[in-house]
């Protein structure tokens, strides 16, 4: 009897269900790819100053007291290895004082780290931002998208986040358990907290720029300071990623093709945003072909209505190209339609038809707030997450190189911060 990969997955996840709650009652969640890198119990497998830092009841402690303090900025260093590409997933709670998470590090000296610093401090509109420790300092601040370029000029393009608004929905809470998510593939960095997004890097300098190194916490030099850290979970990523592209430079509609000329005033750029009003019905498509790859994006509806991101587009220009859609739709977002026949493979309880609903239950945010949605298309192997969470997969797809197109499809949308990383190898 022939078993398709996806239906094993799901026969899988069932039976390993009972298993994972448990794990999670535990305080250290089992998430697939994901690996716990501190034991709950000592220091095995970091190195810090012992007079700093210490455990106690699951926790990484640092402390330092007017009588103990930090001799300069210091750091417990994870001796694992080192970081290239991964998803790092770590809580942290701090009472005062000012720390960080470093990745991608150097160390100059004993405890002594330079590098990308996810910021930690219980200043609301600060905490989240990205800071270079011994290098180009400060780099992007909360709410924005940066691009460096090869001269180690900052630019910032935009926004992923309104800081006033972060703020009000609560993205931070001070001195209690905070949750940052650390993406970094080839030059592209973000950084999420409590599942809002913060900040989102380029960084095309290459001196500057790091594109691997060490996983540290630390301890800011000054008064005395309390902070903590569990549940840190590591998630490398394999393959090799090359620099990424900005497909919408947020100022015009140069690099895309519309479907038809009847759709002139349906699309527009203004300040970032790529907006569509819905009507009449085609596309807008990238003027280049492309493979494999992480598209990142933001998309928010206006009001209830439908649309969809089109992939591995090939053959003419009509209202359904051969293509992947991931599905747009308000309440649909992560699932799968498959136009023109495209070859794929998708989980067969679920498929009816062109049609794969989503696995889970819609996780999309109210109407009018930006969702992150992110494609992963490598090789044959596709999988849609939307705000964080993997929605649905597809394996066997046909690899061949085409364009990525935007659907109008009866209602205003709008998106922002288009960016491909592309998978050079696997």
């Amino acid at each position: 009897m022939k078993v398709d990969r996806i239906s094993l997955l799901v026969v899988v996840l069932l039976v390993a269900s009972p298993l994972l709650g448990a794990e999670a009652a535990k305080g250290a969640a089992v998430e697939k790819g994901f690996v716990s890198i501190f034991n709950g119990k000592d220091l095995t497998g970091w190195d810090g100053d012992p007079r700093l830092w210490s455990v106690k009841d699951g926790v990484i402690r640092g402390q330092t007291t007017r009588k103990n303090p930090a001799r300069g900025n210091t750091f417990c260093v994870w001796r694992g290895g080192k970081l290239k590409n991964f998803i790092l997933k770590i809580k942290f709670r701090i009472e005062n004082g000012n720390s960080g998470i470093q990745y991608r590090s150097k160390e100059t000296a004993k405890w002594r780290i330079g590098g990308y610093q996810a910021e930690v401090e219980n200043k609301q509109g600060k905490v989240g931002f990205l800071y270079h420790e011994r290098g180009r300092g400060w780099l992007v601040n909360v709410g924005d998208i940066m691009v460096i370029d090869k001269a180690g000029k900052k630019k910032v393009v935009g926004k992923v986040a309104n800081v006033k608004e972060l703020i009000k929905a609560g993205y931070y809470k001070p001195k209690d358990w905070n949750e940052y998510t650390i993406i970094a593939r080839g030059n592209h960095i973000i950084q999420i907290l409590n599942g809002f997004q913060t900040m989102e890097l380029i960084d095309n300098d290459p001196k500057g720029r790091l594109m691997e190194g060490l996983l540290a916490l630390q301890i800011h030099a000054g008064p005395p300071m309390v902070v903590e850290f569990r549940d840190i979970r590591l998630k490398q990523l394999p393959g090799k990623y090359g620099e990424a592209i900005r497909l919408f430079n947020g100022k015009d509609l140069d690099g895309w093709t519309l479907s038809s000329d009847k759709l002139k005033e349906t699309w527009s750029a203004k300040d970032g945003v790529l907006a569509n009003t819905g009507k009449p019905g085609g596309y807008i498509r990238t003027t280049k072909d492309y493979t494999s790859y992480v598209l990142h994006l933001q998309l928010r509806h206006l009001k209830k209505g439908n649309s969809g991101v089109l992939l591995r587009v090939t053959g003419p220009d009509k209202v359904w190209p051969r293509s992947i859609e991931a599905q747009g739709m308000a309440g649909s977002l992560g699932d799968i339609f498959n136009i023109g026949n495209f070859p794929m493979k998708t989980a067969k309880g679920r498929t009816r038809g062109r049609h794969t609903p989503k696995m889970h239950p819609s996780n999309e945010k109210p109407l009018g707030e930006w969702n992150r949605y992110e494609l992963r298309l490598i090789g044959g192997d596709l999988e849609l997450e939307v705000n964080g969470l993997v929605q649905n997969i597809a394996t066997d797809c046909e690899v061949i190189a085409g364009k990525i197109a935007i659907q109008s499809e009866g209602a205003p949308m709008e998106y922002r911060n288009i960016v491909l990383v592309p998978v050079v190898s696997e």
